[in-house]
């Protein structure tokens, strides 16, 4: 089954801002189910659709027959950009119940899976623990918990340092220029197409989320969370560390909850040659194992 329709709209949450969400809708064999894909603070929703062989996890999942939205979250790409310094991942989550409301009314279920890479991780934690009534089940994807590993501590600090300057809420995005050295086995025309994306797209990124991400904004969420939650981390991973995956996954309130490591994946396994397909097959087996 690989049938689909795609669509394009906006979600007006409280603030008056407009959130822009795309969407892959199965043509048959729905599932009933609906999933929402959070990206991480470098990039917008345009890594979950990579346009290359069989690497969009948009397209691997709308194609076994879930409804399939991802969001632009505020500050990125077609949606709208205020103070970046105002932007946190709270108010983050507090815009995906507005998210959230609109995939349910599209879709005609009753609950949301929700997704969150990295930074998205935290969001979706957040978003759980504010509004259980809106998740069916969560996957997080490389999502510090209680602290951020050393190594990208460094990044964390620098951009909290740009921020710092008069006139700079909104920071250069740097991390992607050299990513390939942080990849498992990858392919030239994939590291292509995700750099020149960002330098079109996203070359400037909201300063206020690395000094909130540093102060673990999720810390006190995770043991109220009841929903089925996956952690999924590789083994490579350079933004958090294990012991602090560990720590979550114990944490967690949910009854449900499991953790998987990939192999050889490091923080952007969508990237990554065997990476992606992993990640697909762990999505689907979560969000559909009901």
């Amino acid at each position: 089954m690989d049938g689909f329709s795609e669509q394009e709209f906006f979600v007006e949450v409280d603030t008056g801002v407009r959130l822009m969400v795309r969407a892959k809708i199965p043509s048959a064999e729905r599932l009933g189910l609906a999933a929402l894909l959070v990206h991480g603070s470098g990039v917008g929703w345009v890594y979950w659709d990579i346009p290359i062989r069989n690497y969009s996890i948009m397209d691997y999942l709308a194609g076994r027959g879930i409804d399939v939205y991802a969001v632009e979250c505020r500050g990125y790409g077609k949606s709208n950009k205020p103070n970046g310094m105002g932007i946190t991942t709270s108010i983050m989550a507090a815009d995906m119940k507005h998210v959230c409301e609109a995939v349910m009314r599209q879709s005609e279920v009753k609950r949301v899976s929700m997704v969150g890479h990295s930074s998205g991780g935290t969001v979706v934690l957040l978003a759980a623990s504010m509004y259980p009534g809106l998740v069916d089940c969560m996957v997080v994807i490389g999502t510090p918990y209680k602290k951020i590993s050393p190594q990208f501590m460094e990044y964390v600090r620098m951009v909290v340092d740009m921020s710092r300057e008069p006139g700079k809420d909104y920071v250069p995005n740097l991390h992607y220029r050299d990513i390939e050295e942080r990849l498992d086995i990858c392919e030239d025309d994939v590291i292509a197409w995700y750099k020149t994306t960002v330098e079109k797209h996203y070359g400037l990124i909201p300063g206020g989320l690395f000094p909130d991400l540093a102060s673990s904004p999720a810390a006190a969420s995770v043991p109220r969370i009841k929903a089925p939650t996956l952690i999924l981390i590789g083994s490579n991973e350079y933004v958090l560390e294990l012991d602090d995956a560990l720590a979550m996954y114990k944490d967690l309130g949910s009854a449900d909850k499991s953790i998987i490591m990939l192999p050889g994946a490091y923080h952007l396994m969508f990237l990554e040659k065997s990476g992606h397909g992993r990640l697909q097959e762990s999505l689907f087996f979560w969000i559909t194992k009901k």
